[in-house]
């Protein structure tokens, strides 16, 4: 799985920032069935359009979901995170299959080059 949206990040506009973000299920247990996990990252990729976020990579696991986005400087992390993290769960609702994500996220911000190295290493590795 794992879904790359992007082309290639050198060519767009420098106003905009790059971010890892990660966040897991409660106690990090493997909450995510497989066969919905498709459908969840189609939705975050959705919501991140809809909040115009770029999302670069997309990629959800057993046990958490990590995105490489694309943002402006004004937008807030927190608020991102929470529309993606309620839509995600009523994602895995609506396909008979809930999930409970845990309080909190992690980010990481980072550079053109890094963006493109952590995509491939996303799409190789579940």
């Amino acid at each position: 799985m794992g879904v790359e949206t992007g082309g290639n990040p050198a060519e767009r506009a420098a106003h905009r920032l790059y971010a890892e973000i990660v966040w897991s299920t409660v106690d990090r247990l493997p909450l995510v069935a497989l066969e919905i996990r498709g459908s969840i990252e189609a939705h975050l990729i959705t919501l991140c359009r809809r909040l115009d976020i770029e999302p670069v990579a997309v990629r959800v696991t057993a046990s958490r979901a990590r995105l490489l986005i694309r943002f402006k400087p004004s937008h807030s992390l927190g608020a991102v995170v929470a529309s993606l993290k309620l839509g995600s769960q009523d994602a895995a609702v609506v396909a008979g299959r809930p999930v409970r994500w845990a309080r909190g996220f992690a980010t990481l911000s980072l550079s053109v080059t890094e963006v493109r190295r952590r995509a491939r290493r996303l799409k190789a590795n579940p």
